[in-house]
C-alpha cells in the first residue's frame, strides 16, 4: 500500500533530511579529520606497535644481510690476498733457489779453475736407503769418460770415490764410509797417510800417521795423491781430536770432513793428470 505524505510533511522530512547532511558533513570536516580522521587515528593507533615491530625487524634483517654481504667481501679479499701472498712466497722460493744454484755454480767454476784438474761435473740423482747416505747416485757413467776410482769433490772438499760405473750413472762411495780409503796429508807440515770413514758416518780417521809426527789441532787435511788415481791437494776436513798412547807406533787422528753429506747437490768428477 503507497503510503501519501501531505506537502506539509514532505516538507518538514525534506528539512530533516538536509539537516542531517549538513551536521554529518560539518561532523567530517571538522579540524581536517572529522570522523573518518578519528578513524584513521584509532587504527593507526592500534596498529602502531605492529608497524614498529615490523620496521625494527626490517632494520634488523637489513643490517644483518648488510653483515653477510661484508663478511664475504672481506672473505673473498683475504682469499685474494692469501693466493697473492702464496705466489709471492713461490716467487721468493724460485728466486732464493736460483740464487743459491747460481752461487753453488760460481763457487764450483772457482774451484774447477783453483785445481786445473779435468773434471767432468754430475748432479746427485740419489741416495743410499738409509739414515748414513754413506753412498750417492750421480747422472754421469761411463759414455762421460767416468772410471772406477776417481775422486769425487765439491767445492767444499773432497766426497768420495767412484765405485760402480753404468752407462748413464755412477755410484760413489762417501768418505765417511768405512769402506772409503784415500791417501792423505797433513798440509802444513806435509805428513803423509790414509784417511778412513769412521764408525759414525760424521767423522773420518788419518791412520798411519807416526806417533812422533807433527800434528795438532785444525790442521788442513788435503789428498796427497798417492796411491790412487785421485789428485793431490783437494782439501778434505780438519784435524779435530788427537789420541796418543806411548805403546802404539801410530797417532789416531780424528778428522772432521769439510762436506756436508747431507746436501749433495752438484759435485766434480776429478780426474788426474796424465
Amino acid at each position: 500500500m503507497l503510503i501519501r505524505f501531505s506537502k506539509e510533511k514532505r516538507a518538514f522530512l525534506l528539512f530533516l533530511g538536509l539537516l542531517f547532511i549538513s551536521a554529518f558533513m560539518i561532523t567530517v570536516d571538522y579540524h581536517d579529520k572529522g570522523f573518518f580522521g578519528f578513524a584513521e587515528d584509532m587504527g593507526l593507533l592500534m596498529l602502531k606497535p605492529a608497524n614498529q615491530f615490523l620496521m625494527h625487524t626490517g632494520n634488523r634483517l637489513m643490517e644483518y644481510f648488510q653483515i653477510i654481504r661484508e663478511i664475504e667481501t672481506v672473505r673473498q679479499k683475504n682469499e685474494q690476498l692469501s693466493q697473492e701472498n702464496q705466489m709471492i712466497k713461490q716467487e721468493n722460493s724460485i728466486m732464493k733457489e736460483k740464487i743459491s744454484a747460481y752461487d753453488r755454480l760460481v763457487k764450483m767454476m772457482q774451484f774447477k779453475e783453483y785445481y786445473s784438474y779435468e773434471m767432468i761435473g754430475a748432479q746427485v740423482v740419489g741416495r743410499e736407503p738409509n739414515q748414513w747416505f754413506h753412498s750417492v747416485m750421480i747422472d754421469k757413467g761411463d759414455i762421460h769418460q767416468v772410471e772406477v776410482d776417481m775422486g769425487v769433490a765439491t767445492y767444499n772438499g773432497f766426497v768420495g770415490k767412484v765405485i760402480q760405473v753404468n752407462h748413464h750413472t755412477s755410484k760413489v762411495l762417501l768418505l765417511v764410509d768405512q769402506g772409503c780409503s784415500v791417501g792423505a796429508m797433513v798440509q802444513r807440515s806435509r805428513e803423509i797417510g790414509v784417511i778412513k770413514g769412521g764408525t759414525e758416518g760424521t767423522y773420518c780417521y788419518l791412520d798411519y800417521i807416526a806417533h812422533d809426527a807433527d800434528v795438532q789441532i785444525n790442521d788442513i787435511i788435503v789428498t796427497s795423491g798417492m796411491g790412487s788415481v785421485v789428485p793431490k791437494g783437494i782439501q778434505i776436513g780438519y784435524v779435530v781430536a788427537i789420541k796418543k798412547e806411548k805403546h802404539d807406533l801410530f797417532q789416531r787422528i780424528l778428522v772432521k770432513p769439510q762436506v756436508d753429506f747431507n746436501q749433495l747437490e752438484e759435485v766434480f768428477i776429478v780426474k788426474r793428470p796424465e
